[in-house]
């Protein structure tokens, strides 16, 4: 066919970042209120946020909040007359959900950033 041409191929590039938005995260961690008492934790913008640092985050939070949350479950158990939960369930279950969060999100955007700016500087 005379004057016909193939239509214009179309690259779709996909992210291999799951989370782009980066930016927010580090936002966020660059902000001395926003670590609380656990700014201790938070190292120098060109190391990375190691599993450690993680784990004593998700620690420090996730056993006192969970205990606290267990103790009201417990009393609500008792309102409702029903079994009351396991001392250290709610506790280990909120201390794995802090990690897990923290790894997908907060420390994967800290260590890319650290490890751009431990290239460039």
């Amino acid at each position: 066919m005379r004057g016909h041409s193939a239509p214009p191929t179309q690259i779709i590039m996909l992210s291999t970042n799951p989370l782009p938005h980066d930016h927010l995260f580090i936002d966020f961690c660059d902000r001395d209120s926003n670590w609380g008492p656990l700014l201790f934790l938070r190292p120098d913008r060109t190391r990375p946020l190691t599993a450690l640092r993680i784990v004593a985050g998700a620690i420090i939070l996730g056993i006192p909040l969970g205990l606290f949350g267990t103790i009201v479950m417990t009393l609500f158990a008792r309102l409702v007359a029903q079994p009351a939960p396991a001392l250290m369930y709610f506790p280990l279950i909120l201390t794995v959900g802090y990690w897990c969060v923290a790894q997908a999100t907060l420390a994967r955007a800290w260590n890319r950033r650290a490890a751009r700016l431990s290239r460039w500087g």
